[in-house]
């Protein structure tokens, strides 16, 4: 349930929070750019009242995210030493199918959460590197988020960290015990089948 929780908050948080002060950076300025798109569609998400309506929706914050993250360095460092073995096919679709599967978690759970602040505590930079050190703060509590970005075209997050928990590193251990007992084409045999809304796009 643990593991659950902290990969989903990992997934969702990055889409949800307002910043409640600003920074003059690059990798921070890019990020923001595209919280805020999707800030935009979620509000627009009380007019999506029809299936059709929901689905451009889908497609809009697909797109969002395939822009906000890089997916295929998540998934090198999500399968590590398997990521090597793979077909530079197979790589594509294990990449294609990680973004439908985190995509599908966080949409599930869009109206779960309500008005969550971000505080930003400060940032390291090092050549195409970036750490974003953050604290999401809820009604509740306040949970640290720290962000790791990759510049290539631009800043892409490859990884997120919830209270000192990474999502890469979580997944890593998720799928690994799935790759040793089963192998690749069951793990993604499993994705497959958790793709939910996104299973068509």
């Amino acid at each position: 349930m643990k593991n659950y929780f902290l990969s989903f908050v990992g997934c969702t948080l990055i889409f949800f929070f307002i910043s409640s002060t600003a920074m003059a950076d690059d990798a921070t300025s890019e990020l923001k750019k595209s919280i805020n798109s999707v800030i935009d569609t979620i509000k627009d998400q009380q007019k999506a009242t029809t299936p059709e309506a929901k689905t451009e929706q889908r497609k809009k914050i697909f797109k969002i995210a395939l822009n906000l993250f890089n997916f295929d360095e998540m998934s090198k460092r999500t399968l590590g030493k398997a990521w090597k073995k793979l077909s530079k096919e197979n790589q594509k679709r294990f990449s294609h199918l990680f973004a439908r599967f985190l995509a599908n978690i966080y949409y599930e759970h869009l109206e779960e959460y309500t008005n969550e602040k971000v505080k930003y505590l400060n940032q390291r930079q090092h050549k195409k590197k970036s750490l974003v050190k953050t604290v999401i703060v809820t009604q509740k509590n306040e949970i640290p988020v720290d962000y790791k970005l990759l510049k290539s075209d631009k800043w892409r997050i490859y990884d997120i960290s919830i209270e000192g928990v990474s999502l890469v590193r979580n997944y890593r251990s998720q799928f690994h015990k799935i790759l040793r007992n089963q192998g690749i084409d069951d793990l993604m045999n499993m994705m497959q089948k958790k793709l939910g809304h996104f299973s068509d796009l």
